[in-house]
């Protein structure tokens, strides 16, 4: 454990290049913590920062380790989480984001588990990477480093468009304001706006950015007021009748591609059988 404490010592200080806001954040002394950083660069013996009265600085030595120990610092993290509830399965999704199989994937699956909801599927990699999480049944694109990932279904999606004032074609539905999604990864985004590369009219109209919406509620409003346009999968409008809100299956829009991803690192068998389950279920 000194080891691991040292490497968080080592990291703390890298990403803070200071030593007493690195102590405040590990809640140390100063004095302890330089100890720790100290004791790391003996072991080593290579210098990890350069030291003034004025300034903290990285050496070649510790920007070149820097990587690999945040890796380790967070692996060690991830572990101890999953250590302490060795017993039971962690299962995260978005709240609409199963195509509505979660429940049935649970009945078959036979033994209680714990759910999580994340706000996209990058969330909930991470959430599985930081040991948070066993499991994820989530819709691509995520980003799946460090992940195991198996296709569960596909399901269409739909445009939802002010009652009334439906566009018919792909052309004409990717012309109008898209509800725009701040915090996301861009290609989410542009997946989120029916501009991701699956979704290729022959000849796509300039984009045009709608207003931005935080949550489904949020989008489905300016929808409804006539402010853009949104797509979703076919059972989550399912799941939304809203008056002043049409959902109209449009061709050549993209699908929603639901996987189960887990650390690629699992040996769970509680794991392996939600895996299964999930990958089994009509």
């Amino acid at each position: 454990m000194n080891d691991l404490r040292r490497l968080e010592a080592f990291v703390a200080v890298a990403e803070e290049l200071n030593f007493g806001r690195a102590a405040d954040r590990l809640g140390l002394t100063q004095p302890s913590l330089s100890r720790a950083v100290g004791a790391l660069e003996r072991e080593l013996a290579v210098a990890l920062f350069d030291r003034t009265t004025r300034r903290v600085a990285l050496t070649p030595a510790g920007e070149a380790m820097l990587p690999d120990a945040r890796a380790a610092v967070e692996a060690a993290r991830a572990a101890a989480r999953r250590a302490r509830r060795a017993g039971g399965l962690v299962v995260v999704s978005k709240p609409d984001g199963d195509l509505g199989l979660l429940p049935g994937i649970l009945d078959a699956l036979g033994e209680p588990a714990e759910l999580l909801f994340a706000a996209t599927g990058d969330e909930a990699a991470s959430m599985l990477r930081d040991g948070r999480g066993d499991v994820a049944l989530v819709a691509a694109p995520f980003d799946r480093a460090g992940l195991d990932v198996e296709q569960v279904a596909t399901e269409s999606r739909v445009a939802a468009q002010p009652s009334g004032r439906e566009a018919r074609t792909l052309r004409e539905v990717l012309a109008r304001p898209a509800v725009t999604w701040p915090g996301v990864d861009a290609r989410l985004d542009a997946y989120y706006r029916a501009r991701d590369p699956r979704t290729r009219p022959a000849d796509p109209p300039p984009e045009r950015l709608g207003p931005p919406a935080k949550d489904l509620a949020e989008a489905l409003r300016l929808v409804e007021l006539g402010q853009a346009v949104t797509f979703l999968p076919v059972s989550v409008a399912r799941r939304y009748p809203r008056e002043g809100v049409a959902y109209r299956e449009i061709d050549g829009l993209s699908d929603v591609r639901l996987q189960v991803a887990w650390p690629a690192t699992s040996r769970s068998p509680r794991v392996a059988a939600f895996v299964r389950t999930a990958t089994r279920t009509p």
